[in-house]
């Protein structure tokens, strides 16, 4: 029971509170016995003493009222353990219960509803980096170029798509076309027999120099003649060449720019190019190539004098045709006064057919129109091989690197 005198100051504060906070009692006008109504705003305690509803009696007032009760304070928060790595938020702080007045002093509870527990900082989880890329698909070289054609390494291996979280396997690198191939030559070895010439005994002058009977341009000093064109990596030399026999207009033209490789008496070995014709029959009077027309060689003084012969025409002698050790590209030129027409040299073998064109009797290949700067021109060598060059002009009289070679033989 609360006295008034022993608590007038806490009542007058609880009763203020009370007011505002206890249950609705019944109206000023009713009797201490009669039951608190809901909507008043106080009630007269009952004559016992008591009060209904849950009230407490304020003797010195005789008033009815609710105190307050005791705060809870706040729930705890509870942190949650963050996922992915997001932070927890701490637990919403407890708020401390409402002092009760009128009444008791109400313990209001711990005021603070204990400050939430933060969650356990939140783990990111284990971020993976994503699948281990594979280096995309492995590029292919280019396709391997077939009949000679030089290849031209296919397109660029692209090292495939870069792999996220790994390394991207590059392509196998392309393959720049077939590098050598099988070259099946004539073996004259045994049955060969050699004689020597030199130009100033009746080569057709060119200018300042000669021409031989396949086109090929050449100089002389004493009778050491150097030829344009041909192989001039030892064995062979570009002094070191050959005239085969031939008739009725040139019949063994096709041989021109073959080589030949000559074993000496003395066991020596030179290669010689193809690039005149010893003239018998209808041509005219050699009578050694007419001889052995299918074995005989009229070779330059300087390739005679390395193998060691003490006469002039020595029979049984050996040679056999081999790939010509030239270096760089097929070298086209186009004939003087003959806009249609052009020589070919500097070529491991010899060309036996050039597409759209026909072989003349001094060696030049003969098209049906002017050249064209530019042009593509299909050649096929004396192993079926097949490339295609392009004219870069059409100037007359001039070499001009192709850019292109057969590839070597086997």
């Amino acid at each position: 029971m609360l006295t008034y005198s022993k608590y007038s100051k806490a009542l007058g504060v609880l009763f203020a509170i009370a007011v505002l906070t206890a249950a609705s009692c019944g109206s000023k006008s009713e009797s201490s016995d009669a039951g608190c109504q809901a909507g008043a705003e106080h009630c007269s305690c009952l004559s016992n003493g008591g009060c209904d509803d849950e009230l407490i009696c304020a003797t010195n007032l005789n008033q009815c009222v609710r105190l307050a009760g005791t705060s809870t304070g706040g729930t705890t928060g509870s942190g949650g353990n963050g996922s992915g790595g997001t932070a927890a938020s701490g637990g919403t702080t407890g708020s401390g219960g409402t002092v009760a007045t009128g009444g008791t002093t109400g313990s209001g509870g711990n005021a603070t509803g204990g400050a939430g527990h933060a969650g356990s900082t939140g783990t990111g989880g284990n971020a993976t980096g994503g699948t281990k890329g594979t280096g995309g698909a492995t590029g292919t070289g280019g396709t391997t170029a077939t009949g000679g054609t030089k290849g031209t390494g296919g397109a660029s291996a692209t090292g495939g798509t870069t792999g996220t979280g790994g390394s991207a396997t590059g392509g196998a690198p392309g393959t720049g076309g077939v590098t050598s191939t099988t070259c099946s030559l004539t073996n004259h070895s045994g049955n060969g027999s050699f004689t020597y010439y030199y130009f100033g005994q009746g080569t057709a002058k060119d200018g300042s120099g000669y021409r031989t009977a396949c086109g090929y341009y050449g100089t002389e000093s004493g009778q050491v003649d150097t030829i344009q064109n041909i192989a001039n990596t030892s064995p062979a030399k570009n002094t070191y060449f050959a005239a085969i026999p031939g008739q009725n207009g040139f019949d063994s033209k096709s041989h021109c720019g073959e080589c030949a490789q000559i074993t000496g008496q003395n066991g020596k070995q030179v290669i010689a190019t193809i690039i005149d014709e010893c003239p018998y029959g209808g041509d005219g009077n050699n009578s050694a190539c007419a001889n052995n027309p299918n074995g005989h060689l009229d070779l330059s003084v300087d390739v005679f004098n390395q193998l060691g012969y003490s006469v002039g025409n020595p029979t049984g002698t050996n040679w056999k045709f081999v790939p010509c050790p030239v270096t760089g590209n097929i070298i086209a030129r186009v004939k003087p006064g003959n806009p249609n027409e052009l020589f070919l040299e500097n070529t491991i073998l010899a060309i036996t057919a050039v597409a759209g064109a026909s072989r003349q009797s001094y060696g030049a290949w003969h098209f049906g129109s002017n050249l064209n700067s530019g042009q593509s021109i299909q050649l096929t060598d004396e192993a079926n091989r097949q490339l295609t060059i392009q004219l870069s002009s059409t100037s007359q009289g001039q070499n001009q690197d192709t850019g292109k070679q057969f590839p070597a033989c086997q």
